[in-house]
């Protein structure tokens, strides 16, 4: 007899079960409790492989899509100028925050964030002669749709319609997934994303949250169609909403939300800058003493 299922093996198992007790014409008992116990234990070892394999986490997949930056170097562009560039190994960054240490300890703040195809930015304008520590650190998640407004004429700003809410959602009615999981990465990301104008120049933003364990929420934007959506904001886990003001006047302007986590920082670079260069100039200006 050919058996093509645990399920199948199961239930043949139980049936010689149920056929021995109503039989007259079995047989020895001994040796037919080996052999129901022997089928047992291959049900069980079946279904304990079959569990195993299916609630295994994928650790190469998610290792490969969250992966960290590695190879920062930072050197002087010029006295005042640090470029920083370093090596993407996440198969799918969302993007970058490029984050320096003010006192040179564990603390670092964001400079800027770069498009998950950049591998290099500058920090412009520095102080001189001043030690400067830098990290690369990922971040991850799905957009949303965009959703779009044109701008009115400058003039006076509208209050919101009332009754509008901002801020983190109620407890959530439906299925949330991890935003940490390559396996539903997409299906933790926020949908139906609208934009309504605030007249003349602010928008209300509203969206659906699918995410369980997001470090929060982006809202990114950008003015013109040819040029990458920038990070405007910083939300709050949970948040479903947004209102914000002072826009441009008179402009198309694109939305997006992005539910994120922050990955695993690259190897810190530093670079001590040199001397401003009007102090070199008049260093290297010739004495007028007789």
């Amino acid at each position: 007899m050919i058996i093509s299922s645990t399920d199948e093996l199961i239930k043949t198992t139980f049936a010689k079960v149920f056929s021995f007790v109503f039989s007259r014409h079995s047989r020895p008992l001994l040796g037919w409790l080996a052999v129901c116990s022997l089928e047992l234990v291959t049900v069980f070892v079946l279904l304990g492989c079959s569990a195993s394999q299916s609630e295994k986490p994928n650790v190469s997949l998610d290792a490969a899509t969250f992966a960290a930056p590695t190879e920062l170097t930072a050197a002087l562009a010029d006295p005042i100028n640090i470029d920083l560039r370093w090596k993407n190994n996440a198969t799918h960054a969302a993007g970058y925050f490029v984050e320096y240490s003010p006192n040179a300890d564990n603390e670092f703040i964001t400079i800027a964030a770069v498009p998950a195809s950049e591998a290099r930015y500058r920090h412009p304008n520095l102080m001189p002669q001043t030690r400067f520590i830098f990290r690369v650190l990922p971040f991850f998640g799905e957009a949303s749709n965009i959703a779009e407004i044109t701008t009115g004429k400058k003039g006076s700003q509208q209050a919101p319609r009332k009754g509008i809410k901002t801020g983190p959602s109620s407890a959530p009615t439906e299925t949330r997934y991890s935003v940490k999981s390559a396996s539903t990465l997409a299906q933790a990301a926020p949908t139906d994303l609208k934009a309504t104008l605030v007249p003349p120049a602010g928008v209300k933003l509203e969206w659906k949250d699918h995410a369980k364990d997001e470090d929060g929420y982006l809202i990114e934007i950008k003015s013109d169609p040819n040029s990458d959506f920038k990070v405007s904001s910083f939300l709050d886990p949970g948040t479903t909403s947004l209102i914000t003001y002072n826009l441009p006047y008179e402009a198309k302007l694109s939305f997006r939300v992005r539910a994120f986590f922050y990955g695993q920082p690259s190897n810190l670079a530093e670079k001590t800058t040199g001397r401003e260069p009007s102090d070199q100039t008049t260093q290297s200006l010739p004495s007028n003493k007789p």
